[in-house]
């Protein structure tokens, strides 16, 4: 008997290597755990942004975006500001979350868009769906998204900078529901000057899509946060009150391993009631929500106890000095112990050299 093959591509069909879970194309900005956890163990698929849960009928709203979308990079645009675009419309992805760079590149590479299908990987010929885009345009588009000189360096908010992580907010006021004014909202992120001046910034990109409106420099913001939370760290006062919320802390280690064993099993509930249609998708979600809530509430707890431990001293003068010349973490972690966040606001003298304390309001814990 002869060897069985494999289909082999069509010799007008330019193979690549396509990852079958970038193919179960709710296309959102999940994790590949969260996108299993939206399969459930009935096996049921996120459906790809353009079709229907069939994969097979298009959705010709959809696939209109798509269209528009990739017509925009072919004409230069890049995916930051079309990304930005998609998240002001409020044009989600078919999982209902908003557009990232990463998930909306991911849409774009999927071969289903040209009506290909894979195996294993592989581009093997044509599927038995209508295409969005034809194998021409689908080819300049991979073209553009391949090319090198696209490549921006990741943003980061990697703790090299003592406010970074999240100790930092945008206070810029930016429109709400109708005559509402709220707050921008999204964290800092750090960002030297064109200078070479360190800073902290609003991203109007990845990976926040802030409003993009506030920067502030690094030094002289660090300067004034860390006197502050020095001079609060050696009142008793505020000490006792922080030994006080985290007393609760003292727990024993198996308490404190029930306690996340039983969120845990409770995730796992949720994950087989929605496998089962016996909740939607919105209902575990805001299971999944309120559990991650509470572990972060038990974990801060814990973190708050341990540093209240290690606290290096107690006067004005010896944190001072100790705070000279210890490492970033450890400051960061005596930093916790008092702050929650600052919310930075426009300036109120622009063009000011000097750090503008009228900006900064900061929310102590």
């Amino acid at each position: 008997m002869g060897r069985v093959r494999a289909p082999l591509a069509p010799p007008q069909v330019k193979v690549r290597a396509w990852s079958t879970a970038d193919a179960c194309v709710g296309i959102s900005a999940a994790p590949a755990g969260e996108i299993n956890r939206e399969k459930g163990n009935g096996g049921s698929r996120v459906r790809c942004y353009g079709y229907d849960e069939t994969g097979r009928q298009v959705i010709e709203a959809e696939a209109a975006v798509i269209r528009e979308v990739v017509q925009r990079v072919l004409d230069g645009e890049s995916m930051r500001s079309t990304v930005a675009d998609l998240r002001k419309r409020e044009i989600t992805t078919s999982a209902g979350r908003p557009w990232t760079q990463q998930s909306l590149s991911r849409l774009l590479r999927n071969p289903r868009l040209a009506g290909l299908k894979t195996y294993l990987g592989e581009v093997v010929g044509q599927g038995e769906w209508k295409p969005i885009l034809d194998e021409s345009t689908h080819g300049k588009l991979l073209e553009i998204l391949d090319d090198p000189s696209r490549k921006q360096p990741a943003a980061t908010n990697v703790r090299k900078y003592l406010l970074s992580g999240g100790f930092l907010e945008c206070g810029f006021p930016v429109e709400g529901d109708g005559d509402e004014v709220r707050r921008c909202g999204k964290s800092l992120y750090t960002q030297p000057s064109n200078s070479g001046k360190r800073g902290y910034v609003c991203r109007s990109g990845s990976p926040s899509y802030g409003c993009g409106r506030i920067r502030i420099a690094a030094a002289s913001l660090e300067d004034e946060v860390a006197t502050r939370a020095l001079a609060r760290l050696a009142s008793p006062k505020v000490r006792a009150r922080l030994e006080a919320a985290v007393g609760s802390a003292t727990l024993t280690d198996e308490h404190i391993a029930r306690a996340l064993e039983a969120i845990d099993e409770r995730l796992a509930e949720a994950g087989q009631a929605y496998a089962k249609r016996e909740i939607s998708l919105v209902t575990l979600k805001a299971i999944e929500d309120e559990a991650r809530q509470e572990r972060r509430s038990l974990q801060e707890t814990l973190a708050q106890a341990a540093r209240l431990q290690s606290l290096p001293a107690t006067t004005p003068e010896g944190l001072a000095a100790w705070w000279v010349d210890a490492p970033l973490e450890r400051r960061r972690e005596l930093l916790a112990l008092v702050l929650d966040r600052i919310i930075v606001k426009p300036a109120t003298q622009p063009g000011k050299t000097q750090l503008d304390a009228e900006r900064l309001e900061f929310v102590w814990k």
